[in-house]
């Protein structure tokens, strides 16, 4: 399998998707690719909530689930970090067993 593998999770609201989706899609060396997922996180302050989120009960969010080498990760990190500093943008890594394609 070559590299140690991770895989590398991102959260954000639902307002800054689009930056984090033009720092990941400009990220140098460039990304081998990531999946986003429209989410509804629970357990956050709400008072930026809208009125829709607070009746809800939940923030709309967007989880960007990204593959890649473990070395990249703190490169990515930073790539976001730059395009968007915010404390409401969590993330998480978890090591890969295997990846692999299916053909």
């Amino acid at each position: 399998m070559g590299a140690s593998l991770c895989k590398l999770t991102i959260t954000c609201p639902h307002e800054i998707e689009i930056v984090l989706e033009n720092a990941l899609d400009n990220a140098d060396p460039p990304l081998p690719g990531y999946t986003v997922i429209r989410a509804h996180g629970r357990g956050e302050p709400m008072q930026r909530a809208t009125s829709a989120e607070k009746v809800h009960g939940s923030l709309r969010t967007a989880m960007f689930i990204l593959i890649l080498p473990r070395e990249r990760v703190d490169s990515v990190l930073e790539t976001v970090r730059v395009a968007s500093p915010r404390p409401q943008i969590a993330f998480w890594v978890e090591p890969v067993e295997d990846f692999g394609r299916l053909i």
